[in-house]
């Protein structure tokens, strides 16, 4: 076996220390195995599957069921009673499913009172409630996050051309919806091809070209005044530079601008500049209200507060996104489609029935 002798000089005396290649080899494969292995925990997903419809999904997306020392069947919304555990959908279907065709006896290896499947009946709702409330924001933002990556897909982030094309756009979204937003730029943007045009216009001509988004008079005042500060500011209508800078400090500047609110300018950044910001919308105010993450006193800029250190680091743009297509197809303002919810398991706002 080879060996090298590195001589080390310390204050005061000399000392030798034989090192073996081959052992610091052997060490560098086991610290990297290690890592993988850590790394594997981060992304781990215990599954486990329902006995009622079969499906196989992370338990924690299921109600879990223990027999008490008395050996009666019992819910464990907690999911930390000691013994074997039996896992259900948090479906009323499921738990009906799992009684009618005798699951848990089969499972427990005991016979299980009638009385005991009236009492889970009757607990049920609660149960589930118990469930998702006990799971932290920051646990349940992770896991909504992965089931609706799972049901959408990751969206991919493709930035902007221009952001404050983006920025002029976000403003003009305000209080209406994406149709009108869209129709009311491009007639801005054909009447006016450059920003300077804009800025040297009547804001009565500006507001009869953005009239489709709705609150045209006061968004053309905004909109003139937030290019005027731009170009006076800057010197520039091309506002690339931003990507460059700390976020929050780029936060701080334009929320100074009147039109320009908080999910304004987190659109931009994280839009454009890729920045890890988690806006609050219409919708997704609706959503993070019906699964509780905030009360209905809860503004949607004073959510952009409380929900962002609960999003999983680097998926601020992918649950964004994927919140906003489950706004627009299923979880609407009106009639939302519970049944049809990816996420249907972490929203104590589900019916159930």
């Amino acid at each position: 076996m080879s060996h090298a002798k590195i001589d080390i000089l310390r204050p005061g005396f000399l000392f030798s220390l034989k090192i073996s290649f081959p052992w610091i080899i052997l060490k560098m494969i086991n610290m990297r195995g290690t890592l993988q292995q850590l790394s594997s925990k981060s992304l781990h997903r215990p599954l486990r599957s329902c006995i009622g419809c079969g499906i196989k999904t992370d338990k924690r997306a299921l109600l879990r069921l223990v027999l008490s020392p008395k050996g009666h069947l019992m819910f464990d919304p907690r999911q930390n009673q000691p013994g074997r555990g039996a896992y259900i959908c948090k479906r009323p279907a499921c738990l009906q499913e799992a009684i009618s065709h005798r699951r848990f006896p089969r499972v427990f290896h005991s016979s299980i009172a009638q009385t005991d499947y009236s009492t889970l009946l009757e607990q049920f709702v609660d149960a589930r409630l118990q469930s998702i409330r006990h799971i932290r924001p920051s646990l349940r933002l992770a896991l909504i996050t992965q089931l609706l990556e799972d049901h959408f897909g990751r969206p991919p982030w493709q930035g902007c051309e221009n952001p404050l094309d983006t920025l002029i756009l976000t403003v003009l979204s305000q209080n209406t919806n994406d149709r009108n937003r869209d129709q009311a730029f491009a007639r801005l943007r054909q009447r006016y091809p450059q920003w300077q045009q804009v800025l040297e216009a009547e804001t009565a001509d500006i507001a009869e070209a953005i009239r489709p988004a709705g609150l045209a008079n006061q968004k053309s005042v905004r909109i003139r005044d937030i290019l005027h500060w731009v170009h006076l500011t800057y010197g520039t209508f091309n506002l690339d530079f931003l990507c460059r800078e700390d976020p929050e400090k780029v936060k701080q500047t334009f929320l100074q601008l009147k039109g320009i609110g908080i999910k304004t300018i987190s659109v931009v950044l994280m839009i454009c500049c890729g920045a890890d910001i988690f806006p609050v919308d219409t919708h997704i105010h609706r959503i993070s209200h019906r699964l509780g993450l905030i009360d209905d006193k809860t503004s949607a800029e004073k959510a952009h507060v409380i929900l962002q250190p609960f999003v999983p680091k680097s998926k601020a743009y992918s649950l964004h996104m994927n919140l906003l297509k489950l706004g627009r197809t299923i979880c609407k303002a009106r009639k939302p489609q519970c049944p049809q919810c990816p996420i249907q398991a972490f929203c104590p706002s589900c019916e159930v029935s």
